[in-house]
């Protein structure tokens, strides 16, 4: 029977969802490999919907704290001490402000980015997506191949929109890079990343403004909660030793 606990506020719920469970994972609460509450007993437990849990969990998968099976429950990560990563230090990026302020200039640019891609890109700017694409399915192993495919399809993009006002406005390739290869530390990761950027390909195929604004904007969305989540989970430690079994089944109860 897991304890009810209080109602998360509407307005950042599946961000707090997120971070509370991070934070039962990084106490030694849930072990490695071991599959966490199944989406009904967490969401009785948080008071969330299926949508906000899936969102939480999502983030969590960004950040590497959890492997999601496909029909099969949520799993903390085999090894998560070689997964968690600690908030980006390069460039710019050096402090949580700094941190949201890119990632909020970076879903409005890229969003309009790609709206005007889809209007003016040639046959020749899109045979090197459809490449890039390509090279990516091939590179879903391989993270730091995967992560340099990953942001030249979107420096492509961005050259594409044909606007060199806008392009030198979003020129900070370390900053990106970093973040970009965060996000795809699991496999997990970049196989999400690889579907995103073939429905934002088929939008430029359709020469669709609209559908490629809204395919790149749920691409980076997605990526901005799980850039939120690293934020507020970058200074938890995970604990190393199993939890005695009669404390870790106390915590199972979502006590405070």
């Amino acid at each position: 029977m897991v304890k009810r606990i209080d109602p998360i506020s509407r307005s950042t719920l599946s961000g707090q969802v997120a971070k509370r469970l991070a934070a039962r994972i990084t106490s030694g609460e849930w072990q490695p490999g071991e599959r966490l509450p199944s989406e009904a007993e967490l969401c009785k437990a948080l008071d969330v919907g299926r949508s906000s849990l899936r969102e939480a969990l999502a983030s969590l998968t960004f950040i590497g704290l959890i492997r999601v099976r496909a029909g099969g429950g949520s799993y903390v990560a085999e090894r998560p001490s070689a997964h968690f990563i600690s908030r980006p230090n390069s460039g710019a990026l050096t402090n949580q402000k700094s941190l949201t302020d890119f990632i909020e200039a970076r879903v409005f640019l890229e969003t309009e980015f790609a709206g005007l891609c889809a209007e003016r890109i040639t046959p020749e700017e899109l045979t090197e997506l459809e490449l890039l694409v390509e090279r990516m399915k091939t590179s879903v192993h391989n993270v730091d191949a995967f992560a340099k495919l990953d942001l030249s399809f979107h420096l492509a993009t961005a050259a594409a929109a044909k606007n060199e006002v806008l392009n030198n406005l979003s020129n900070m390739r370390e900053q990106a890079m970093e973040l970009i290869t965060k996000s795809l530390l699991l496999e997990e990761g970049m196989e999400d990343a690889l579907r995103c950027h073939l429905k934002i390909l088929e939008s430029f195929r359709q020469r669709n403004p609209a559908k490629a604004r809204e395919a790149m904007r749920h691409h980076l969305q997605s990526f901005r909660r799980g850039c939120d989540v690293l934020v507020a989970t970058s200074s938890m430690t995970i604990a190393k030793d199993p939890v005695p079994q009669a404390a870790s089944q106390q915590k199972r109860n979502f006590g405070p």
